[in-house]
């Protein structure tokens, strides 16, 4: 180990600098790339930034080359290698344009009617009318942003949940952006965490929550293109104690431009039997349904997440006894 490396280890001062240092630049920069996109139109900068991911495909070999494993764990001999390669072209592609949207969110807001259209938006009638409140759950496919801020737009109280950022300023950045779309945001760390989510489904509002994601939180083993995956059973845990419906929910862009909402029907979760069997059950329905999803717009996931990577963490994993197939990806 080389003396550089050594000192950084063992000063706990010194990473903690270089830590804050790190964030500040962070900060700053994500500042200047939310306002760089703003000075031009929406339809100019979502061009910019199909060149933007093309960009990082090509430099990017860390991103490629993991995006690229995972449609070979996915796929298999399922599809050819170029095939494969527009695919994590195509999600690094939408990643960019989901940013830029993000950046042009008023401009969306006020030309909703033209720039969205929904599909199953009974489905939020019909579950909001039993006065309980629902959650939706959806993944990192489409852009997620927009349909939060679609519910918002329509007049129904909505929240997520997400995992407090290191610096402050980052955090306030989001919850301040979501806020001005009028969807609030809930810590997932904060010890009032509990009270807010019950105040948002009692105001018949919804719980919006992402769990496509392998994250440091309770979870379950259940298939994800036919591999087991660690799957967060927050959405399902909730559905069962509060007996209300997960209703899925997804963000898809259109040919033409703009996106294509679309409402699932209610999950339920089962009128009697074993709690944790229900929660697994209904994390598996939920798993099924983003895979359907994920199959009918692949270059809209974010392949380059590590979905197949950890092993069994017994603090946390529900399924930790039970031997796990996975493939751990580095």
């Amino acid at each position: 180990m080389n003396p550089a490396r050594r000192l950084y280890r063992r000063s706990h001062r010194l990473r903690r600098f270089i830590r804050r240092r790190k964030d500040a630049i962070t900060y700053h920069a994500a500042r200047l790339a939310m306002w760089l996109p703003r000075q031009v139109s929406l339809e100019r900068a979502l061009r910019f930034a199909d060149r933007i991911g093309d960009l990082i495909y090509a430099w990017d070999r860390k991103t490629r080359e993991r995006a690229l494993a995972h449609l070979d764990l996915a796929y298999g001999d399922e599809l050819s290698a170029a095939a494969k390669e527009e695919i994590a072209r195509g999600a690094l592609r939408n990643a960019a344009r989901c940013f830029v949207e993000v950046t042009h969110m008023d401009d969306i807001r006020a030309r909703f009617d033209e720039y969205v259209t929904v599909e199953g938006w009974e489905h939020v009638h019909a579950v909001l009318a039993a006065g309980q409140g629902a959650i939706v759950a959806t993944g990192h496919i489409g852009n997620w942003e927009v349909l939060a801020a679609y519910f918002a737009g329509r007049g129904i109280p909505i929240a997520g949940i997400a995992r407090r950022m290191n610096d402050p300023r980052l955090n306030q950045l989001l919850v301040d952006y979501r806020a001005h779309n009028g969807v609030r945001t809930i810590m997932r760390e904060s010890s009032s965490s509990g009270r807010e989510i019950i105040q948002v489904l009692r105001g018949r509002g919804v719980l919006a929550l992402l769990i496509d994601q392998d994250l440091l939180a309770p979870s379950v083993s259940v298939p994800f293109f036919g591999r087991p995956a660690r799957t967060p059973v927050a959405a399902a845990t909730l559905a069962v104690r509060r007996r209300i419906p997960i209703v899925p929910a997804f963000a898809e862009r259109r040919p033409e431009g703009g996106h294509r909402l679309i409402v699932r029907a209610p999950l339920y979760p089962p009128a009697d039997g074993d709690r944790r069997t229900a929660v697994v059950e209904l994390t598996r329905r939920c798993n099924e349904i983003f895979e359907e999803q994920v199959r009918h717009k692949p270059e809209e996931w974010v392949w380059w997440h590590k979905r197949w990577r950890r092993k069994p963490i017994p603090r946390l994993d529900l399924d930790a006894d039970i031997t796990y197939q996975n493939t751990v990806l580095s």
